[in-house]
């Protein structure tokens, strides 16, 4: 006896999804994708809030020349990544606080000196060409199970860092004279939050490229902050931006045929654009962003019409 028509196709669909899931190469982009997501989600909400989101950029094409140097020296990559980003974020924090420069323009120096470090090594690798450009811009279905335990290790232990000095970053995040004046040590977290970002842009540089690193670090806690009111609220909301645009861009990826951080890069980005547009602090504060001069004008009459009303009503309560 056959099965019915419209029984079988759903048989079918259900074996083609689980020959799908079941592929050792699938399930590891997929988690590669998850664990990228929480980290440049957790990281880029401090990231958006302190305003290091071209630190972020540059750190990213630095790692970028650590993995191709990582490459040409005959170590893992990640690894090779991981030092050479932490060295130059730490040394680009120190001569930012020491040197006394404005900061925006040292990061611009910084910026193209790393890239161009990058290009350099990279055209250095006469025989790995594809490997440099599985960094440049991504290759999540080409992550290893060594690549892969490196991520998770270093996801695990940054968020364990995050949730131990919670306090201290919230503090210096939105008031650092104050957290100082208290006593912390403001120096020591900065550079241990600049150290987090360097991290975080290693996370994703195996699964998006250094060229979308920045927008996996910044997009979705940017978007978040338009529909939040909290920190804690923030940090889940942009968790959960991340995930469902890393997810979605990799299947859809799958389905038409093309570069999965492109699509990945192209929903984040959407995703945040869409909540300018629909972000309820923009609404809600819409007046005091259009004409802040006007309220101020505003105030000042309510104020001069208040005062006579209050003075008549003393006199009449004294007579």
């Amino acid at each position: 006896m056959e099965c019915p028509l419209f029984l079988g196709y759903p048989i079918y669909l259900v074996m083609i999804m689980f020959e799908f899931f079941s592929s050792p190469l699938i399930l590891r982009a997929l988690l590669a994708l998850v664990i990228s997501s929480i980290m440049t989600a957790v990281i880029g909400t401090f990231t958006v809030l302190r305003g290091l989101s071209t630190m972020g950029a540059a750190i990213a094409h630095a790692s970028l020349a650590g993995a191709v140097l990582g490459v040409i020296i005959g170590i893992e990559p990640v690894l090779g990544a991981f030092l050479l980003s932490i060295v130059f974020a730490l040394a680009t924090a120190y001569v930012g606080e020491e040197g006394g420069g404005r900061m925006d323009i040292l990061l611009g120096v910084s910026f193209g000196f790393s890239t161009s470090i990058a290009i350099l090594f990279i055209s250095m690798l006469s025989a790995y060409t594809v490997a440099a450009w599985s960094f440049l811009i991504g290759d999540v279905l080409g992550v290893t199970e060594g690549e892969l335990a490196i991520l998770f290790a270093f996801t695990v232990a940054s968020i364990c860092l995050v949730i131990v000095f919670y306090k201290e970053f919230k503090f210096i995040t939105f008031d650092e004279e104050g957290a100082e004046a208290m006593g912390l040590r403001v120096r020591f977290i900065h550079y241990f939050m600049i150290l987090l970002i360097a991290i975080a842009t290693v996370v994703a540089l195996r699964v998006v490229g250094s060229i979308l690193t920045v927008v996996m670090l910044v997009a979705p806690a940017a978007a978040a902050y338009e529909f939040s009111h909290s920190l804690e609220r923030m940090i889940i909301l942009s968790v959960l931006i991340a995930v469902i645009s890393s997810l979605s861009g990799f299947f859809i990826s799958i389905r038409a045929n093309v570069a999965t951080s492109a699509v990945i890069g192209v929903i984040t980005s959407i995703t945040f654009l869409l909540s300018l547009i629909l972000s309820t602090k923009r609404r809600k504060c819409a007046c005091r962003l259009v004409s802040p001069v006007r309220l101020v004008k505003e105030k000042q009459t309510a104020f001069k019409k208040h005062v006579p009303r209050c003075s008549q009503a003393t006199l009449e309560k004294k007579t």
